[in-house]
């Protein structure tokens, strides 16, 4: 028996309604594996299109490190509004930090004789100094650093890392 008009529109109406249906499938699959990808799933990243670096900010230096591995351990527990950037390919990293009593911790040297600048940071944050390089007066293991107004900034290079001892290295 032939079939009726309306169960060929019927028919026709599936037809008509999958191809499209199926690319807007596609499309929001796509776009959600997209934001997955570039780091829009609830990274601590700041750049979510930014594959290389990872930023974060912790209120303490024990929240800071239990947090992160690869976070300095010579970051006193009590240090105050971390800012720390680091690549995700290779040591390279940046850190800003308020110490209690605004000195460096006794594991660093500190003085502008016996410290100077190992490496360059090759990071940049729109917090770090341009010019920290050029007052550097402490040195914490592969770390070059200063106190520039109240806040004791740092960076370690990639390469300096590689060509020191393994315990320098971090973790």
């Amino acid at each position: 028996m032939p079939k009726s008009p309306r169960t060929v529109s019927r028919v026709r109406a599936r037809v008509f309604v999958r191809p499209v249906a199926r690319p807007l499938a596609v499309a929001a699959v796509t776009l959600a594996a997209g934001a997955v990808l570039t780091g829009c799933s609830g990274s601590d990243s700041w750049n979510p299109f930014d594959h290389h670096e990872q930023r974060s900010e912790y209120a303490t230096g024990a929240e800071a490190k239990k947090a992160r591995t690869s976070m300095p351990r010579w970051l006193p527990d009590d240090a105050t509004d971390i800012k720390y950037v680091l690549s995700t390919t290779g040591d390279d990293r940046l850190i800003a930090a308020k110490f209690k009593d605004a000195e460096p911790p006794a594991e660093c040297v500190t003085g502008k004789g016996a410290a100077k600048a190992q490496g360059n940071p090759k990071l940049e944050a729109d917090w770090f100094p341009k010019d920290l390089a050029a007052k550097v007066d402490t040195q914490c293991g592969t770390w070059s650093g200063a106190t520039v107004d109240g806040t004791f900034y740092a960076w370690q290079d990639h390469d300096v890392v590689q060509k020191s001892p393994r315990t320098e290295q971090p973790r």
